[in-house]
């Protein structure tokens, strides 16, 4: 835990690569001090195909859900959702034709009772 899954539409334009963009967030979410380095997984999907709103503007739009165990507090919750915004925040390059960027992300949580999990060791 967590998962991170940062959607991007394909218009949007980065300074960096989706690749840096996941080392970013993972080393914010690492510095929360609310996970272990190896236990933070993420992934960026690109989405072709997507309509904001309904006038033919030139948009573009991040979203990124943020999937944690449940039992932390609010605060924590923000402060994580927080983190995440800024990090794609820095990584969306402004257009010089105007378009906008919408960035949003979701903080949800799993029931840890009913959450598995499993890890399968490589050789020694």
């Amino acid at each position: 835990m967590p998962h991170l899954v940062i959607e991007i539409t394909e218009n949007t334009r980065l300074n960096c690569s989706q690749e840096e963009l996941l080392d970013e967030a993972n080393a914010a979410l690492l510095a929360s001090g609310e996970f272990q380095e190896p236990d933070i997984k993420s992934r960026c999907i690109t989405l072709p195909i997507f309509r904001q709103g309904v006038e033919n503007e030139e948009r573009a739009f991040v979203h990124a859900r943020l999937s944690i165990l449940d039992g932390r507090e609010l605060a924590v919750r923000q402060a994580l959702g927080r983190a995440v915004c800024d990090v794609i925040a820095e990584a969306v390059r402004p257009s010089a034709d105007g378009q906008s960027v919408q960035i949003s992300v979701e903080v949800r949580e799993m029931e840890r009772a009913s959450y598995a999990k499993q890890i399968i060791a490589g050789p020694q």
